[in-house]
C-alpha cells in the first residue's frame, strides 16, 4: 500500500511545503522515517509509544514514511521540526490499517502531538490557508481535506476532518 500527503513547517519565519509519502511492505517488520534526519528516531519513538498506549496491534510488515521537501541542510529551531508529526503519524496509522482513511492525497495536516496524544497545530491564519491550494499547486477540481482538532478555524472552502473523530475510530479499531 503506498499514500501520500501535505503539509507545512514554519522555518526561519515561513512555512515550507513539503509532501510526504509512505508505503508498506512485506521487508523485515518495523518503521523507518525518512528525511528529518537525527529526529526520525524520537518521532518513530513517539509513535511507538502513542500506538502502544492506544493498544494498537500492527501487522507484521516494513512501514516507511518519507519527508521529501526544502530540508536538507536545515538546522530547525525550537523543535520546528516537530509540525510534521501529525502528518507523519496519521500516515503510519493509516498504513496500518488503525484509521480509515485509505486516501491521503487531498489531505492537509500539520500539527506536534504530545505523548498524552494531544494536537498543537500549526497556526495558520485564514488567508496562509486560503493559499495551500497556490502553495501545494492544487488544481481547480481538487478539494483539500484539513486534518485538526475540532478547535481550529478551518478556510470555508476545505473540508475539516476533525483530529478527534478520527482518534475515535482508533478505539473500534483497536477492539
Amino acid at each position: 500500500m503506498n499514500m501520500r500527503t501535505k503539509s507545512l513547517y514554519p522555518y526561519a519565519g515561513q512555512y515550507c511545503p513539503v509532501d510526504i509519502f509512505g508505503y508498506a511492505s512485506n521487508g523485515i517488520p518495523g518503521i523507518e522515517i525518512v528525511g528529518v534526519g537525527k529526529h526520525a528516531r524520537n518521532m518513530k519513538e513517539k509513535f511507538i509509544y502513542l500506538s502502544r498506549e492506544k493498544k494498537l496491534k500492527f501487522p507484521l510488515k516494513r512501514f516507511v514514511l518519507c519527508v521529501e521537501g526544502e530540508l536538507e541542510g536545515k538546522k530547525f529551531k525550537d523543535e520546528e521540526y516537530r509540525y510534521l508529526e501529525l502528518p507523519l503519524l496519521m500516515m503510519l496509522w493509516s498504513l496500518t490499517g488503525h484509521l480509515p482513511l485509505k486516501q491521503l492525497e487531498d489531505c492537509f495536516a500539520s500539527g506536534k502531538i504530545s505523548i498524552e496524544g494531544e494536537v498543537s497545530e500549526l497556526k495558520l491564519t485564514q488567508n496562509e490557508q486560503k493559499n495551500l491550494n497556490d502553495l501545494f499547486k492544487l488544481t481547480e477540481d481538487q478539494s483539500l481535506k484539513v486534518i485538526a482538532p475540532n478547535h481550529m478555524e478551518v478556510y470555508e472552502d476545505y473540508y475539516h476532518l476533525p483530529f478527534e473523530g478520527l482518534m475515535e475510530s482508533l478505539l473500534i479499531s483497536a477492539k
